[in-house]
């Protein structure tokens, strides 16, 4: 027990003694106890401090709610550290964050880092509202957000509700932390509590399927914070009981000062669209491994922006689980996979050989198969969401002689991302069709015409590459959309204005659509 003028503070340790010391507040209507699988973990090489707070647990309550104050919670937290024999690394969610937004300003020389989870500051969200207000629409929504507090608010009609053993079980909370946590929101919300500068590093924990708290709650600290970083679980918002180890993980990587970069990997990136995307990815920051059969044109993508190379056929599934089980060991799950590698065959359907046919197939539709059956599992165990793109084309939703077997695997990938859109949204996976047109790129170079010498081959792909050139839509245009796209989210993307209209010509009128395709011959 740690004593607080008149209140005794129960003290939970564990984990190393003598190690870094990590203390982890818990918040409405919680103890200590729903950071018990997260301590465990933890514990394996910190040492650990847990408290409940007062009104909570093994703890004492004050009398009143004015007990509640933040003021009066940061003096709990103080003497706990003190008796720790701080500075410590913090950690707190729900109101136990909001507690470690106060005490970080208040006694700054007392902390190391605090991890924020799902409690942003009163008085940073009311910044963020102050500097919104001319957008009520945007506000409102996240308002919305906190609908229940107002009803916390009222006298008697909350402590009622809690008498009622359903809702009791279903929040898996004993009656006293409830009727004792309301004092938390009536001694603090509405106070027209300020914002203030936060020197100490902070790392936010964002949870994706959290109802009550959202990304603009944790954008709200920015303009306050010097040293603030972010990272995403796919949980909701008891995370700690929910997701011990990913929690887990988090805040040891807050703690070791770890600054994990967005990790990108990229099929076909030694040259064209792979290439543009892997380079734009790269100076955007990210840590790219390029993936590329021809592994010297992989590792010169990869020496521009200091990434990682490998050699891969994607049209070999062993190959291709052997190379994602050596990126996974050395760099980690990626939190962006594209799906680019892919070679053409020009030639109408009778002069296009099976041998063609089973090459376009390979590489084309089981090269992407391959790509994301090797990482897409990874991805959703991490459960911490991610991006999937895959490269399709414009002529997969634009019929035509020219391309029947280049078409038809871009049709089929085209598919397997929508499908594998609504399966994976669900893990916080988005998977993105991009459907570029004509773009300048090599891939014309290494046409196969279908039926032709090799005279002709060559002739050929001389008039498609200068045809390509003429269009002038590079390569690095395309990869500006990708980028748009994996910090948004849209299921298919075309790209090039031919893509645009055909796209919108497929979903509006596909009987003109396929009369134009007609007219595109070999």
């Amino acid at each position: 027990m740690v004593r607080v003028d008149d209140l005794r503070i129960r003290v939970v340790e564990s984990g190393v003694a003598g190690a870094v010391p990590v203390v982890l507040l818990h918040g409405f209507p919680d103890t200590s106890d729903v950071w018990e699988g997260v301590a465990a973990r933890l514990g394996e090489r910190f040492r650990v401090v847990r408290f409940d707070v007062r009104g909570a647990g093994g703890s004492d309550a004050p009398r009143g709610s004015q007990g509640y104050r933040l003021e009066r919670l940061v003096e709990d937290l103080v003497a706990v550290v003190e008796a720790v024999g701080g500075p410590v690394h913090l950690a707190g969610h729900d109101w136990g964050s909001l507690q470690g937004w106060a005490a970080v300003v208040a006694r700054p020389e007392l902390f190391l880092s605090f991890t924020s989870i799902s409690g942003p500051d009163l008085g940073q969200v009311a910044d963020w509202v102050r500097r919104n207000r001319l957008r009520p629409v945007k506000v409102l929504k996240v308002l919305a957000r906190s609908w229940y507090i107002a009803g916390f608010k009222v006298p008697v009609a909350p402590e009622l509700v809690w008498a009622l053993r359903p809702v009791r079980k279903w929040l898996r909370a004993g009656r006293r932390e409830l009727v004792n946590g309301l004092g938390l929101y009536r001694a603090n919300v509405g106070r027209g509590l300020p914002a203030a500068r936060v020197s100490v590093p902070v790392h936010q924990i964002e949870l994706a399927e959290d109802p009550y708290v959202v990304r603009e709650h944790l954008e709200a600290a920015e303009p306050w914070v010097d040293e603030l970083t972010r990272s995403t679980i796919q949980a909701g918002h008891w995370a700690p009981r929910t997701h011990p180890e990913h929690v887990a993980r988090h805040i040891a990587d807050a703690v070791d000062g770890k600054r994990r970069k967005r990790l990108v990997v990229v099929t076909g990136a030694g040259s064209g669209i792979g290439r543009a995307t892997a380079l734009a990815f790269g100076r955007q920051g990210a840590e790219v491994v390029a993936l590329d059969v021809d592994e010297v044109k992989a590792q010169e993508t990869a020496e521009r922006v200091g990434g990682h190379a490998y050699r891969v056929d994607v049209a070999d599934s062993a190959a291709v689980r052997t190379v994602a089980d050596e990126v996974v060991a050395r760099h980690g799950v990626p939190d962006v996979v594209m799906a680019n590698a892919g070679i053409s065959v020009v030639g109408s359907f009778l002069r296009t050989s099976e041998e063609d046919w089973r090459r376009v197939v390979d590489v084309n539709l089981w090269g992407v198969v391959h790509t994301l059956r090797a990482f897409a599992p990874r991805m959703v165990d991490r459960g911490e969401g991610g991006h999937l793109v895959v490269t399709s084309s414009v002529v997969g939703y634009l019929p035509n002689a020219a391309l029947p077997a280049y078409s038809t695997t871009k049709a089929a990938v085209l598919m397997l991302a929508q499908c594998l859109d609504a399966e994976l949204r669900r893990h916080g996976i988005r998977v993105t069709a991009l459907c570029p047109g004509a773009v300048r790129t090599n891939l014309t170079k290494t046409f196969t015409f279908a039926g032709a010498s090799p005279a002709e081959q060559e002739e050929r792909r001389r008039r498609a590459d200068d045809a390509a050139r003429r269009r002038g839509f590079g390569p690095e245009k395309v990869a500006a959309e990708v980028l748009k796209v994996v910090d948004g989210h849209r299921a298919v993307v075309p790209v090039t204005m031919e893509a645009k209209a055909a796209y919108l010509g497929h979903r509006i009128a596909p009987g003109l659509v396929r009369a134009l395709g007609r007219l595109w011959r070999p």
